[in-house]
């Protein structure tokens, strides 16, 4: 705490320091205020888990508990009894016999970043080089197999190739037990940063592909593993990069297991401001910085109070730019109109119920998949959920306090002004054709046609047919997009279904120009499109061109559109 003192009976009397920005726990349970987060060590001793997989958002105590789990976990010189004699976990006389019992290997993968693969790999071949070197004792044992040496010796002067780089961990757990003869307590900090930043920048198929194997080859069965945890901001689907950890618990902002455990709890911030002499800030604090929901449990952001005592109780918004979020900012690039006036209606109305996900599917669909930022703002900390997604997959989402309003703002709405608009009526020509909204359908596409070359006047069915495909085009990474393929008793123009884990319907379009008269009356073209219109959408009932995507259970739209010119008729 900077400057800050509290009068009692006359006399000032210094007040604890604030740990902003120190993660490392006895340091700060030594020397600082802080709150009495070792539940979360009773609890991976009671669930009897053997790898945990924690999501939060950024700033939420994440790397400060891993430091706890290591300082109480692992064998030491010197005992770290004292520092959680006064603890939760320390009542427990069989969750103290674990205290100091293991070896630890903790890395974090905050700042493995870099423009390409090969920077990246080489970020996480140093964050993983320094546990090789903080346990050197254990390679230089005579009973280190020449193997494992080798192995060490690679990693730590940056030699190792592809497959001893994925080995290296699993290496580094099996050297350790056969040290120590105890498995060791493995933590592993941020581990989706690196993946998300390669999922942006065009090399996630190689990130995945290493970290999938890089994270079985310790944790899987255990056999080398007292207990796994991992942190992160995103819960992704286990087909992904956790594919082989057969034994994972993911507990994320949706489940009740361990919500406590990050972030304060409101009597947690009580105890806090009492400390400090101003326990009638109570409200503004609330008001400013609580109402995340973990579960059911109601929690306040940790780093903006922080933030807000030290700075003498001035409430502003701290947690904004904290980090970046690249998901996100991919996410807000990708946007089309519609998710722009979406979120520019939810900022405006407070809440919001729309399409969200306890888990995220696989990166690649992460990304290809337009409701995707719903679930990721919830993910990230933007909003939170007031209702659970049930079968529905829909969730009701609000702002958790005054403070988010501002930060969701600044980091969501504003980038989205940054965006180039160019392409808009792409954009919405394929998103109210998923929508189900025919009429703006309709006028997305005789905008396209007005604000383009005159030609387009003269044009036949098979033009229009591919100047239609070209512009949904935009949507192969959600659907995949057929003409003329053959479906039912014939062949539709265009059928577009939407790829696995795209959570939208299949559209069907069938295409007809009639010969309209030259210079016909304005109301008499409108009639004859409208009819072909008609014809068209009978035609994809009557030839069952749906068929095959019903039969899978594929929510089917059904468009006949008739094309003249620069004008438009659609039947659905």
């Amino acid at each position: 705490m900077r400057g800050m003192e509290k009068v009692s009976n006359g006399k000032k009397a210094k007040l604890p320091a604030l740990p902003i920005g120190n993660s490392d726990w006895a340091e700060v349970k030594a020397g600082y205020w802080s709150a009495d987060k070792t539940q979360l060590i009773s609890g991976l001793l009671d669930k009897k888990t053997t790898v945990a997989l924690f999501t939060r958002p950024r700033r939420f105590g994440k790397t400060f508990a891993m430091n706890m789990l290591q300082t109480f976990f692992e064998k030491a010189e010197k005992s770290n009894a004292r520092l959680f004699k006064d603890t939760k976990v320390w009542r427990n006389p069989e969750h103290r016999a674990e205290q100091g019992k293991y070896p630890v290997i903790s890395i974090t993968f905050k700042d493995a970043k870099g423009g390409t693969w090969e920077l990246v790999r080489a970020c996480v071949r140093r964050a993983v080089a320094k546990e090789f070197l903080r346990h050197e004792a254990t390679f230089s044992a005579r009973r280190c197999s020449s193997e494992w040496k080798a192995a060490s010796k690679a990693m730590r002067m940056g030699t190792a190739d592809d497959e001893t780089m994925m080995a290296s961990l699993g290496i580094l757990a099996a050297a350790l037990h056969a040290h120590h003869g105890e498995r060791p307590v493995i933590l592993i900090d941020e581990y989706d940063s690196p993946i998300n930043y390669a999922a942006t920048h065009g090399f996630g198929e190689e990130a995945l592909q290493f970290f999938r194997n890089f994270l079985s080859g310790a944790m899987k069965d255990g056999k080398h593993c007292r207990l796994g945890v991992i942190t992160g901001i995103l819960r992704v689907a286990k087909e992904g990069v956790l594919s082989g950890l057969n034994n994972l618990k993911v507990y994320s902002v949706f489940d009740e297991a361990f919500s406590d455990c990050f972030g304060f709890t409101e009597d947690e911030v009580r105890a806090m401001l009492a400390t400090f002499g101003h326990p009638e800030r109570i409200d503004e604090a609330k008001d400013w910085y609580d109402g995340y929901l973990f579960g059911k449990s109601e929690i306040y952001n940790p780093w903006s109070l922080l933030n807000y005592v030290d700075d003498g109780f001035k409430p502003q918004p701290y947690w904004t730019s904290t980090s970046s979020n690249d998901l996100v900012t991919d996410a807000i690039s990708r946007m089309t109109p519609r998710r722009r006036d979406e979120l520019a209606d939810m900022f405006e109305k407070g809440k919001r119920k729309v399409p969200c996900a306890r888990e995220l599917g696989p990166y690649g669909l992460i990304q290809n998949n337009p409701e995707i930022i719903w679930s990721l703002l919830v993910h990230t900390g933007y909003l939170k959920p007031l209702s659970v997604p049930g079968e529905t997959g829909q969730a009701v989402l609000a702002f958790p306090n005054r403070e988010l309003r501002r930060v969701f703002c600044d980091d969501v709405l504003e980038p989205i002004k940054r965006f180039p608009n160019a392409g808009d009526d792409l954009y919405d020509i394929l998103d109210s054709l998923t929508s189900g909204d025919a009429e703006k359908f309709r006028k997305a596409v005789e905008r396209f046609l007005v604000s383009s070359a005159s030609y387009f006047d003269t044009a036949k069915e098979d033009f229009f047919h591919g100047l239609l495909l070209g512009l949904l085009a935009l949507g192969r990474d959600t659907f995949e997009i057929s003409s003329n393929r053959e479906g039912g008793d014939g062949r539709p123009d265009i059928l577009m279904k939407p790829r696995p884990g795209v959570a939208l319907p299949g559209v069907i379009l069938e295409l007809k120009a009639p010969k309209i008269p030259a210079r016909a009356p304005r109301k008499r073209l409108h009639a004859l499109l409208s009819s072909a219109a008609k014809k068209a959408r009978k035609q994809i009932d009557e030839k069952r061109y749906a068929a095959e995507l019903e039969a899978e259970g594929i929510a089917v739209l059904k468009y006949g559109i008739g094309f003249s010119g620069k004008h438009v008729a659609l039947a659905n």
